[in-house]
C-alpha cells in the first residue's frame, strides 16, 4: 500500500510527493512513472494549479530510494497507490489523471476501479523498445541481481533541468513487475468509458511508438491520439512539453 507518511532517506527532496490546492472543484492526479518520481510533474503540475486545479502528485511504493526498495515493491502496490491518491482528492467534484509511462498504465487501472472525469496517458508502454522486458519474468528468477540502466536525459533547459531526478537503473525483478501492469492495463482498457487521451512520441526509445495506437484502440471511441514529433520518452522534459499542457486540459473541459 502506499505510505502514509513521507520517509526521509529520498534520493532527493523534489522527489517527495506534492499537493497544491486549488479554487475551481476539480483536480489532477499525477502519477510519476517507473523508477522515476513526482518530480518529473513539478513544472506541470504547476502550471495545472495557476489555472485553479488542485494537483495531488503520489510517489509510487519503492521509488525513490534505491534498488531494494524498488526490487520489493509490486504491482499490487503501485495499483493502490494510484488509487488512494484518487481518493485523497474524492471531495471534488471532477478528477482527472495523467499517467507518464507506467504512471499512465496505472492510471488505466484505477480508472476502472474509480469515479474519475477523464484519462491521459503519456509513452506508455504497451510495446517495449528492449525485446528483453518479454522475458523479464523469467529472467529474474535466473539473475536477481542484474541491474538495468537508467533511462538517459532528454536535453534539459533551465525551466525543467532541477526536476530530472532519476533512479540510477533498476532491478530484473521489478522489469518483470512493469510488464505484468502492462498487460493488465491492456486488458483493462476497453472497459473505461470516460474521455481519454493517449500521447504518444515518434521518437521515444523506451516504448515504442505502436504503443499509442494500439493503447487508443484498447481504450475505444471515446479516446484520442496524439503524436509529440520531437520528444523522447520523459516529454514533460522536452521542448513539446507546452502541447502536452494544452492537451490534458483540453479533454479535461466538459
Amino acid at each position: 500500500m502506499q505510505e502514509s507518511r513521507i520517509r526521509t532517506d529520498l534520493i532527493h527532496p523534489l522527489a517527495a510527493p506534492f499537493r497544491l490546492a486549488g479554487t475551481n472543484g476539480e483536480a489532477y492526479v499525477l502519477i510519476h512513472g517507473f523508477t522515476g518520481n513526482p518530480a518529473h510533474f513539478r513544472h506541470l503540475g504547476d502550471e495545472l494549479a495557476s489555472r485553479g486545479y488542485t494537483v495531488n502528485a503520489p510517489l509510487l511504493a519503492g521509488h525513490a530510494r534505491g534498488m531494494a526498495d524498488l526490487a520489493a515493491s509490486r504491482q499490487d502496490d503501485w495499483i493502490e497507490g494510484t488509487i488512494d491518491a484518487i481518493r485523497e482528492v474524492g471531495d471534488h467534484r471532477r478528477i482527472h489523471l495523467v499517467g507518464l509511462s507506467m504512471g499512465g498504465l496505472l492510471a488505466v487501472i484505477a480508472a476502472n476501479r474509480c469515479p474519475i472525469a477523464t484519462l491521459s496517458t503519456i509513452n506508455s508502454p504497451i510495446v517495449f523498445r528492449d525485446w528483453r522486458m518479454r522475458f523479464s519474468r523469467i529472467a529474474h528468477r535466473l539473475r536477481p541481481e542484474f541491474l538495468w540502466p537508467p533511462e538517459p536525459p532528454p536535453p534539459l533547459d533551465a525551466e525543467v533541468a532541477p526536476f530530472w531526478i532519476h533512479a540510477n537503473g533498476f532491478p530484473t525483478i521489478a522489469a518483470a513487475e512493469l510488464y505484468r501492469v502492462s498487460r493488465r492495463a491492456l486488458r483493462t482498457a476497453p472497459h473505461i468509458e470516460v474521455p481519454s487521451l493517449v500521447i504518444q512520441s515518434r521518437a521515444d526509445q523506451t516504448t515504442h511508438p505502436k504503443s499509442g495506437p494500439i493503447l487508443r484502440k484498447a481504450l475505444g471511441e471515446k479516446s484520442r491520439l496524439l503524436w509529440l514529433e520531437h520528444s523522447m520518452h520523459n516529454a514533460l522534459f522536452d521542448t513539446e512539453r507546452h502541447i502536452i499542457r494544452d492537451a490534458v486540459l483540453e479533454v479535461s473541459r466538459p
